[in-house]
């Protein structure tokens, strides 16, 4: 597999899995999952909650890995998928930092931080996405910016 095509995969793997994730995981069975998300929510400043916890992300990467490699066939071409995964979830968190505490008004962090922060106070039920809107799109989970209509 071409490695830039793999990298593009992972990526794209990653923003299904960060929907999925904070969808289910954090929302639906938190309890059960120990998330602490519903902290996060309560206190959406407070940095004690706002990245994930590091056994829980090795874990994730880990089975996401060995379904890799079972379904390549290859070490090599699971590590380059793998490569794009990471890079999803450190922009991920980069951009979940600077939604709940940046100062930048560009387009796509403006976009970011009006969709997540209807999430956090007004339609916890909506808006999973963080870093793209594209799985609320498809699952119908998206929901208009604070102050605007449809």
């Amino acid at each position: 597999m071409a490695c830039m095509i793999a990298v593009a995969l992972g990526l794209f793997a990653w923003t299904l899995a960060e929907y999925l994730m904070h969808r289910f995981a954090f929302h639906r069975f938190a309890g059960f999952t120990r998330s602490t998300h519903p902290r996060h929510h309560a206190t959406p400043r407070d940095l004690r909650y706002l990245f994930a916890r590091p056994v829980p992300v090795l874990v994730v990467s880990a089975m996401a890995l060995a379904a890799l490699w079972v379904a390549l066939g290859t070490m090599g071409g699971a590590l380059k998928v793998m490569a794009g995964f990471w890079a999803g979830y450190l922009y991920y968190e980069t951009s979940h930092y600077r939604i709940h505490f940046g100062s930048g008004n560009g387009w796509l962090i403006r976009k970011q931080r009006q969709a997540h922060f209807r999430h956090h106070f007004t339609a916890p039920g909506k808006n999973f996405g963080v870093t793209t809107p594209l799985w609320d799109w498809v699952f119908r989970t998206a929901g208009p910016a604070p102050g605007e209509s449809r």
